[in-house]
């Protein structure tokens, strides 16, 4: 196999890995996004290849995934005073 026929057979396994990924999103239904992103990264797509597939941002899947890895949120709790 040339270097030329090599490109093509990965660019065709990267087409049906994605084609794979909107398929296994679409099936996951109308739940929420953590959950969408935290299995479709459990399965070894990047938070660009996440986006795409189930319609949102790299930056919003990004902070779904970190939310889900048990993140810090940016609410603070409030102290009661006394």
């Amino acid at each position: 196999m040339n270097e030329q026929e090599s490109l093509r057979f990965t660019q065709a396994l990267e087409r049906i890995g994605m084609m794979l990924g909107a398929i296994y999103a679409a099936s996951l239904g109308e739940g929420d996004q953590k959950g969408k992103s935290r299995r479709l990264s459990y399965c070894g797509f990047s938070n660009s290849e996440i986006a795409k597939l189930i319609g949102s941002t790299p930056g919003a899947v990004a902070v779904a995934l970190h939310r889900t890895r048990g993140g810090k949120s940016k609410k603070k709790k409030r102290r009661s005073r006394r």
